[in-house]
């Protein structure tokens, strides 16, 4: 099974499809006014982000729905100081990178409202690995 999409409500999907695109490495294939922008990546997944109020209606988010995220994953400490650098340079508040869970890793907040992780490889501890019981 191969994730194919992502789908994240913004509440600046245009400020949002420029980030991706000039700090992701990620193309437009479709923008619908300022409602909706869809993008893929190299490796084939589409990245949707949207505005549609009207679906919001029913929907429970959580409370917080601040604290979702999605991640990049780089492929060096030097690689994530170096998009760091970038975002800092031009204007994004951004946290200092540091250490957690064992990779080099910082947040912050997309123009959507959501929060974006970039972040060196975690490593996963032998006691942490999911054992399937037979």
């Amino acid at each position: 099974m191969k994730l194919n999409h992502i789908n994240l409500y913004s509440q600046d999907t245009e400020a949002d499809r420029v980030m991706f695109e000039q700090y992701f490495g990620l193309r437009t294939l479709v923008v619908r006014g300022s409602t909706m922008a869809v993008l893929q990546d190299n490796d084939g997944l589409v990245l949707i982000v949207n505005h549609f109020d009207n679906k919001l209606e029913g929907f429970d988010y959580p409370r917080q729905f601040d604290i979702l995220h999605i991640g990049f994953i780089q492929k060096s400490r030097e690689d994530v100081d170096a998009l760091h650098q970038r975002l800092s340079t031009d204007g994004w508040e951004v946290q200092a990178p540091r250490n957690a869970h064992g990779a080099w890793t910082f947040y912050f907040q997309a123009k959507g409202g959501y929060f974006i992780e970039v972040t060196t490889l975690t490593p996963v501890r032998p006691e942490e690995a999911y054992q399937e019981n037979l």
